[in-house]
Formats: structure tokens, C-alpha cells, sequence
């Protein structure tokens, strides 16, 4: 029953999140009190870097000890090509919960809405500054934040439908995976840690495809 109280709470506070309860905002230097919480943290990402499924922000890089905040690319979609072009040297708002690993606090993503790009912290480092561009090579601004920008691509492609569709496959994953965590609790095996971890980002997906039924079909 210990994990099924905890696959509970973790889908209310979602839920909370994706209502549009925003949950309180903290600094990334006083995200470390907050092990355990869901929060929203802003600050200046100092650098970015993708490896393998996983975009890692970083806020203070050299510091072992700092706030970080890791995407996780298969959930994300409608990330562009280099996520770590987007975020780098932005300000940022990073909403969910803070665990600690290895000594550390940090943040998994698992939805595009809960990361906003909210202003431009200043410019990037002397070693990576480009020559500004002329008026004919300037490319557009990137999105203040993944939420708009997702409601603008759906607008673009069909919306209303296509998010439809996303919310069903959604729904799917998510009762699959609760069948499978309630099999294990009626079992009694007193295992199901692989099975609750499962369920979670599924009913993050399911709250993000609700948001973007509700943002194209109303």
C-alpha cells in the first residue's frame, strides 16, 4: 500500500500543476531546501549540454553542489533539434519536484510544460559569442515558453484533432501501466517500486495532453 499512497500523491501534485496551481517559486541557489517539495525554480542557466536522451541545465557548472535540472528528451517532443541552443544563457522557470542524487539537488522533466523560458540572462560567455547577425541571417526568437509554443505548432497542424489523438495514446499508456501496478498490489508480493515508477510519467503525459486538447479545442 506504501507505494500506492505514493503514485497518488505524485498524480494529485501533477494534476495541481497542470490545473494551473502554480506551486511557490524559489531561487536555484535555495532549491536545496526544498528536497522532496514541488516547487518552481527560476534562474540564469549557465550552460546546457545533451547527452543521449537528456538535456541537463546547469545553473552554477561549477559547482558539484548546485541546482540542476534535467529534461528528458523521449517525453519532451516538441523540443527543437538542440535543446541546449534554447536554453543556454536564459532565464528559466523549472516546475516539479526536487530530489537529491548523489549528493545534489536536481529536477527530472518529464513534460514540456512544466519548463518556461522567461527572459535572456545576459550574454553568453566571450569564447561562444557570434558576430551579430545581418537583417537577412537574423532567425526568429525562440519561445518564451514550451507551453506557447506547443499551442502555436498544434494550431499549425490539424490542433484540435492531432491533440485528441495524443490524449487517447496517453490514456492508454497510463491505464496499461495502472493495470499492471494494481496486478502487483493484489499479488502481495510486496514489490511493485518498478511498476508505481512507471505510472508516474505516464500521468504526467496524460496531464500534458490535456492541456493541449484544452488550449486547441476550446
Amino acid at each position: 500500500m506504501k507505494h500506492l499512497g505514493t503514485v497518488a500523491a505524485v498524480a494529485v501534485a501533477l494534476a495541481g500543476v497542470a490545473r494551473g496551481v502554480p506551486p511557490p517559486t524559489v531561487s536555484w541557489q535555495d532549491a536545496s531546501h526544498y528536497v522532496g517539495e514541488i516547487v518552481t525554480v527560476e534562474g540564469d542557466v549557465a550552460e546546457a549540454r545533451t547527452t543521449g536522451n537528456t538535456c541537463v541545465l546547469e545553473f552554477a557548472p561549477d559547482d558539484p553542489r548546485a541546482f540542476r535540472a534535467i529534461l528528458l528528451l523521449p517525453l519532451l517532443t516538441s523540443l527543437p533539434q538542440h535543446p541546449e541552443q534554447l536554453y543556454r544563457g536564459r532565464r528559466v522557470k523549472v516546475s516539479g519536484r526536487i530530489a537529491r542524487f548523489q549528493g545534489r539537488p536536481e529536477m527530472l522533466l518529464q513534460a514540456p510544460g512544466y519548463i518556461e523560458v522567461v527572459d535572456v540572462s545576459g550574454p553568453p560567455p566571450a569564447a561562444t559569442v557570434a558576430p551579430p547577425p545581418t537583417p537577412a541571417e537574423e532567425a526568429p526568437s525562440p519561445p518564451r515558453g514550451l507551453a506557447k509554443d506547443v499551442q502555436q505548432r498544434l494550431a499549425q497542424v490539424g490542433g484540435c484533432e492531432r491533440a485528441r489523438a495524443r490524449w487517447r495514446e496517453a490514456g492508454t499508456t497510463a491505464r496499461e501501466r495502472a493495470t499492471t501496478l494494481s496486478r502487483c498490489i493484489e499479488g502481495t508480493g510486496y514489490r511493485c517500486h518498478s511498476e508505481s515508477a512507471a505510472l508516474a510519467p505516464a500521468l504526467s503525459e496524460l496531464e500534458w495532453a490535456e492541456q493541449q486538447v484544452e488550449a486547441s479545442c476550446n
